[in-house]
């Protein structure tokens, strides 16, 4: 059983970010399943390294679209996007120096993450982006 489902609640309006998000849904019951079978610690790594590029693609690829329909929250939602980058890279070096505990705390972050920032922040920018063609 999955920890997450997708469901039009998660959906900020905008498809390809849509389709992004599962990404990190994804993300989180792959550890959410490790973490039940008692097998996280052999999951973590590669799932860093899932979330890293996840960050970098999904936010270059909203913040371009944020510019190119001049969204006014622009720089708040950029600036936010920075502390969760900074985020996923503390949970690297965590898992670089063997960090035990990492697997519940990044369980957390995610679920955290998807709380707050997807439903809270970037349901914020889905109406302006379909007012602006984006769907």
């Amino acid at each position: 059983m999955a920890f997450l489902n997708w469901t039009d609640k998660l959906s900020v309006g905008v498809k390809s970010f849509d389709d992004q998000h599962t990404v990190l849904i994804e993300t989180l019951n792959e550890l959410h399943a490790a973490m039940m079978k008692g097998q996280a610690r052999a999951v973590v790594g590669s799932l860093l390294h899932t979330l890293v590029n996840y960050t970098r693609e999904h936010f270059a690829a909203e913040e371009a679209m944020m510019e190119s329909t001049k969204y006014p929250a622009l720089a708040t939602h950029r600036n936010r996007h920075r502390e969760l980058t900074k985020q996923v890279e503390e949970y690297v070096a965590r898992y670089e120096k063997n960090d035990l505990t990492l697997s519940l705390h990044l369980l957390q972050f995610l679920s955290d993450w998807l709380s707050t920032h997807i439903q809270g922040e970037d349901h914020a920018y889905g109406p302006w982006m379909n007012e602006h063609g984006v769907q």
